[in-house]
């Protein structure tokens, strides 16, 4: 989502963009394939980390493949422009085939720009943790050189919190801007709210929305002690996106199993316009989060909704600013957490957001084309600086 507002940010403001990524031939639909995207296929030699197979990190192969004359260079090259201006690297797995491309005559005044959504080296120790993988710190390794390259090469950095810009600028990063994330504003269909209306809780209830990204699940069932229990039996915890199938899951495997399935309405991936209504209809949001690096943008929608938020301190990086909106909870610990739900789900329906309001205002900050609004005027800067 990021990615494409970035896109979509430099397209408003007149560049022509084409966007290019490698994905795994197991992970994605046709559907979701862009005409330029690269396959990075299973049985390349490109999917051994140091010669070994090692699980979680397709993503850090994949800068060696698309970089490589036996990978996926020789399409990339084909596919792409004759002239490029810029070349914009949404976080590091890709920076290799970035310095091979401005290393070639045709490219070498190509201005250079690293977009850090986290900081990846600690966020993929904790996946690697959770899943019980052995012998990674050489992978590790590889991917904190690998993020430090692409901050201190870039002519531009981006980050999306303050926390993650000290980060960067401490390793010497030398031009390093923060653009935080934000959200796409969404507008429900009343046919589709009539429709879920009747399909969900008639008491107040708490929505969850999330991808099957690990740490969305692996500690999910600590941040409520392993038990839903402070759902009353009316209400549910109402779950939506590719985490639905992990959160079953975990909760499944509590010691309160029994309890905890009781309380969920497992809705899955839904499509835009059925997930709007059921955001909509929400009496408010979980977030619970409780690691990870960058920011989390379902934690943007959830504080751009007015409706209620109950998180964990991580759910809240980069959007610090908006803790003290009067229907945001923080829960720093189980108890907290469990204890600010039963807080919430006792309340009236926050009150709609009125047009002109100081709340509704503040809010506009968390759009996507607030957000970014800068980006563009910030290349054009660099790049006419470079060719002067």
């Amino acid at each position: 989502m990021r990615l494409l507002n970035i896109k979509r940010a430099y397209e408003s403001a007149g560049w022509k963009v084409t966007p290019l990524a490698v994905y795994p031939e197991e992970g994605y639909q046709k559907s979701s394939i862009g005409p330029d995207d690269i396959l990075f296929p299973l049985d390349s030699p490109h999917r051994l980390f140091n010669g070994r197979h090692v699980p979680f990190v397709t993503d850090i192969t994949s800068g060696a493949f698309a970089s490589s004359e036996d990978g996926g260079l020789p399409q990339i090259l084909a596919s792409i422009s004759g002239q490029i201006d810029v070349i914009h690297v949404e976080q590091p797995w890709l920076w290799p085939l970035a310095k091979i491309l401005r290393e070639r005559q045709q490219y070498s005044s190509s201005l250079l720009v690293y977009g850090s959504q986290n900081i990846e080296a600690p966020l993929k120790r904790g996946i690697f943790n959770d899943w019980n993988v052995v012998e990674f710190e050489d992978a590790i390794e590889a991917v904190d050189r690998l993020e430090r390259q692409a901050a201190r090469e870039a002519d531009l950095t981006i980050a999306v919190t303050q926390d993650e810009v000290d980060v960067l600028t401490s390793w010497g990063t030398n031009n390093v801007k923060l653009l935080p994330n934000g959200i796409e504003p969404w507008q429900a269909d009343e046919e589709a709210i009539a429709e879920w209306r009747q399909r969900l809780p008639k008491q107040p209830w708490l929505l969850y929305v999330a991808s099957a990204h690990p740490p969305n699940f692996t500690g999910f069932a600590q941040v409520f002690g392993g038990s839903l229990g402070c759902f009353p039996p009316t209400s549910k915890l109402v779950v939506a996106g590719s985490v639905t199938e992990h959160i079953y899951r975990v909760m499944n495997n509590t010691k309160w199993s029994t309890l905890n399935l009781s309380r969920l309405q497992l809705l899955f991936p839904l499509p835009d316009r059925d997930l709007a209504a059921v955001k909509t209809l929400a009496h408010g949001f979980i977030l619970p989060i409780p690691f990870g690096g960058g920011s989390n943008i379902k934690t943007a929608e959830a504080l751009y909704s007015g409706a209620y938020v109950v998180g964990t301190p991580s759910a809240y990086r980069g959007f610090e600013s908006f803790i003290d909106l009067p229907e945001v909870f923080v829960g720093g610990n189980a108890k907290e957490f469990q204890r600010a739900i039963r807080d919430v789900l006792i309340r009236p329906r926050a009150s709609p957001l009125q047009a002109g309001s100081q709340q509704l205002e503040r809010r506009k900050n968390l759009r996507w084309d607030v957000c970014l609004a800068c980006l563009p005027a910030m290349v054009k800067k660099l790049k006419c600086e470079k060719c002067a």
